[in-house]
């Protein structure tokens, strides 16, 4: 399920529910959270727990993000921010291409999203239709 809402305070990131990303099963209540993420901590969160078929669309990344934040927490992710920022300094990253790509795909959702948006690809509802 993607829903993206665009409003001045919300930032029009796809919405990651249903049983796609979670199991749902005997779960009637659904718990809905906005959480401030840092460019690093959502790079931190796709490398190393993420392929790059996890990356293609802005569900599967923001999906990603979500359930790795889900599964391991922000200290997890800012534990992974440092360990990146380390294996990069003394030259031990395993993958330095594959970090460079979930960058970019961060950073292009990002900047896609700083866009200035078309009024008339909003609904009288608020949901973007483009």
């Amino acid at each position: 399920m993607v829903n993206v809402i665009a409003g001045m305070d919300d930032p029009g990131l796809p919405v990651i529910g249903g049983e796609g990303w979670f199991d749902a099963d005997g779960k009637p209540f659904v718990l809905r959270v906005e959480y401030p993420l840092t460019f690093d901590e959502m790079v931190a969160a796709v490398y190393g727990t993420a392929d790059l078929a996890d990356l293609v669309s802005d569900e599967d990344l923001c999906g990603s993000v979500a359930v790795t934040l889900s599964l391991e927490g922000l200290p997890a992710l800012s534990d992974r921010v440092s360990r990146l920022r380390h294996a990069e300094g003394d030259g031990s990253i395993e993958s330095a291409v594959f970090l460079a790509t979930c960058r970019q795909r961060v950073a292009a959702l990002l900047a896609q999203l700083q866009a200035p948006r078309n009024p008339a690809d909003v609904s009288a509802h608020g949901y973007h239709l483009a």
